[in-house]
This record gives structure tokens, sequence and C-alpha cells, in this order.
């Protein structure tokens, strides 16, 4: 059996309600990546834009330096995939629910969207509960990297989660796959996957003990999640107590 070696950053942080002019908004930190969200509705819809039986659900990611890429379509493309599930769309039939994700830093190398993808989908994630917006259920991400190296025992599999971007560097000839994987919670307990992103060579076994290793990541974050929830509601309620 292979014993994982597994390292592990410094905790996530977030904030939640600094943003003005929008419903909610996020702020997510992890490694060196660091990720905010907006939401803005359910709000007004375009009549072309319009959906009779649900709210439609738009989101923009937009890159820490230049101009909007591939990258950030892909980026738009698998935070819908994980969030869309969760929110009750159905409750706010012709009206518009808008996610903007700015990234800040991405904590990734420039070959990797890993720490960007799981960063933003628990930005956005908190966004929506900040807003506000109605959710069927709590959504957590985390990113893990496999990789060797020439000292390493054949026994163990080095195991990086949430790296940084130093951390990645210092590895990136000796990955061997990357993982970014999202979880639907309920009462901070694991309920289904909502996303498995892989690149790279694993085995079957391997799979199996990145889903266990994220499930644990995941409900790890949930918690970390809650804390900022409870500490944003806990400010904004001051002026009620004095």
């Amino acid at each position: 059996m292979t014993v994982l070696d597994i390292t592990r950053p410094s905790p996530a942080s977030a904030i939640t309600s600094f943003l003005y002019r929008v419903d909610g908004s996020a702020s997510w930190k992890v490694g060196t990546a660091h990720i905010i969200a907006s939401v803005s509705g359910p709000i007004e819809v375009n009549k072309r834009d319009e959906l009779p039986d649900v709210a439609t659900l738009e989101i923009v990611v937009r890159p820490d330096v230049g101009v909007t890429s591939t990258r950030e379509q892909f980026l738009q493309d698998r935070i819908r995939r994980v969030v869309a599930p969760v929110i009750a769309l159905e409750l706010h039939p012709r009206t518009l629910i808008q996610i903007v994700v700015q990234i800040v830093q991405s904590g990734d190398n420039k070959i990797l969207n890993t720490i960007s993808l799981s960063a933003s989908i628990n930005a956005t994630y908190m966004a929506l509960l900040d807003a506000g917006v109605p959710l069927r259920s709590t959504v957590s991400a985390t990113s893990i990297i496999y990789y060797t190296t020439a000292t390493s025992d054949a026994s163990k599999t080095n195991v990086l989660v949430d790296p940084t971007r130093a951390q990645l560097e210092q590895i990136e000839k000796d990955i061997t796959s990357v993982h970014t994987i999202a979880y639907e919670l309920k009462g901070g307990k694991i309920e289904r996957l909502l996303l498995s992103e892989s690149v790279g060579s694993f085995t079957e076994d391997q799979v199996f003990e990145c889903y266990d290793t994220a499930a644990n990541i995941c409900e790890e974050t949930n918690r970390t999640m809650r804390e900022a929830i409870t500490k944003g509601v806990q400010q904004k309620s001051r002026w009620r107590e004095a």
C-alpha cells in the first residue's frame, strides 16, 4: 500500500462583504493565490437573455494581467459546472444572477490552472452566500499535485495540497499529475463529487486516494468558510446591538 507524504500550506483565509454596489462579495486567499468574487442579483435581465422558468446565470472571469483569453473561458466553464447545480435558479425566473471573478494572483505557474480554479470556486460560493442567493448546499474545492523526486522513497507518494507558486516552480519538472476536485457538502459532510479535473499520468488507486484526500481538505475548507461567514454576519449586525 502506498503511503502519502502530504505537504500542505498555511490555512486559507477569507473575508466577505467588502465591496460596494454589489449584492455580495468575497475574497479567498490560499498559498499565493488571491481571488475576489462579486455577485449581483437577482436583477433585471436583457430580453434576449431571459429564460422563462429559471434565472440566467452569467459568469465573467477577469485575468490578473492582460486581456481575457481561453484560460479565463476555461475557468468560467468549470465554475459554472460546479455552482449552477447548487443555485436554486428556478426561484427567480426571468432575472439575472451575475458573477464576476477577479484573479488578483493566480498562484499557478505558466502551464497550470488548478490553483486559480479551486480558489475561484471557493470565492464564488462565498460571494453567492454573502449575496443571499438561494443555495441548495455548500461547495468546496481544492487542488492536489502528485510529484516524484530523485530521492523519493519508492513506497511513498509525494503530494502537495493547494501549493504556493514557489512550490510549483520547485517541483515543476517532477509533477506527474494535477487534480482539481470540488465537492458538494450538506451539514459539513461530503455529499457528492461536482468536479474532477485531472491532467497527467496516474493510476486508478491514485485517483481514489486523491478523492479521499480532497474530501478531508474540502471539509476543513468548509469550516473556514463558515467561520468567515459567521464573522461577516457579526460585523453586519453590530449596529443593531448598538
